[in-house]
This record gives C-alpha cells, sequence and structure tokens, in this order.
C-alpha cells in the first residue's frame, strides 16, 4: 500500500512540474559543467532513436531503444540531474516488446515528462524542445533543430498533432 501511495505522490509531482506553464520559459536554467552537459544531451540523444521507433511502431525496436536511453542515464553524474530521473528510468524499463502500445505510450509520456523537467532546470542548449498534444494528452522531447515539424509520437493517425511548449533558442 505504501509503495502504491508513493507512486503515486511521484506521478502527481512529476505531472505537476512537466504540466507547469511551458509556453513562458522564464526563469533562468542551472548551468552544467560541460562534461555533464554532454552525458544530459546524451540522454535526449538517445532519446530522439526512441521518439522514431514509435513512428514505424515496432515495439522490439522500441524495447531496445529505451534500453539504450537508461544506459545514458546510468552515465549520468550530476546527482541532481539522476535524481530527476530516476522515476522515469524505471518507466523506461517498462517499454517492452510485449506490453501493449497504450502501455508503452503511458511509460514513454512519464519519461517524457521528466526529460521536460531537466530541459526546464538545466541549460543543455537549445536543440531539444518540449512538445505535447492535446488530444492524446502527452508530452514528448524533440530535436527542434533537426525537425521544426511536430512528430506525435502517440497517435499514428494524427502524427503532426500538437505543438512545441518550451521555446529555448
Amino acid at each position: 500500500m505504501f509503495k502504491k501511495l508513493l507512486m503515486i505522490m511521484s506521478l502527481v509531482s512529476l505531472n505537476a512540474f512537466a504540466m507547469g506553464d511551458m509556453k513562458h520559459d522564464s526563469g533562468k536554467r542551472k548551468t552544467l559543467s560541460e562534461a555533464e552537459k554532454k552525458q544530459v544531451l546524451a540522454v535526449f540523444e538517445a532519446n530522439e532513436k526512441l521518439h522514431q521507433s514509435f513512428f514505424k511502431y515496432d515495439a522490439k525496436k522500441v524495447e531496445e531503444e529505451a534500453k539504450n536511453v537508461v544506459k545514458a542515464i546510468d552515465e549520468i553524474k550530476n546527482e541532481e540531474v539522476k535524481k530527476l530521473l530516476t522515476f522515469s528510468k524505471g518507466k523506461l524499463g517498462e517499454l517492452t516488446s510485449s506490453a501493449d502500445r497504450d502501455k508503452n505510450n503511458e511509460n514513454y509520456h512519464l519519461f517524457s515528462m521528466a526529460a521536460i523537467h531537466v530541459l526546464k532546470t538545466f541549460d543543455i542548449g537549445k536543440t531539444y524542445n518540449g512538445y505535447g498534444c492535446p488530444m492524446v494528452k502527452k508530452k514528448w522531447v524533440q530535436n527542434s533543430e533537426k525537425v521544426s515539424k511536430v512528430y506525435n509520437p502517440y497517435a499514428p493517425e494524427m502524427p503532426h498533432c500538437g505543438g512545441m511548449e518550451t521555446h529555448f533558442h
């Protein structure tokens, strides 16, 4: 019972962080050393491949790429960043080829919310931004320098639904 309550509290806290006013990225983001920044960017680079694996949905590829994101998280030395990604790292572990797509979507969304919180908290540059879709009520991170068009990983019937919700320039 306590574990379930703790998980619910974590989800509520994570949701409050990620669902905050993302349209107006006010406030200064924390600075990381170049080595720490490189480690965090490696997580977002690995996430690009995971994000892409949702489009031609291949559950085996989703599981494989999720494991690569977990490996990148394990390389992070900054304790504050690592702490922000701890819960979502477990959710990445639940992205499996045997899970149905809805379950994988939900777990990816939970990871994405934590990733967006990291983006909002730490200055890792302007390459990555948080996106959201009001129709499916889910969020994700996308490389906005490589691709300016919205690529919603959750809804194959509307892959361009949603918009950029952070604006790091």
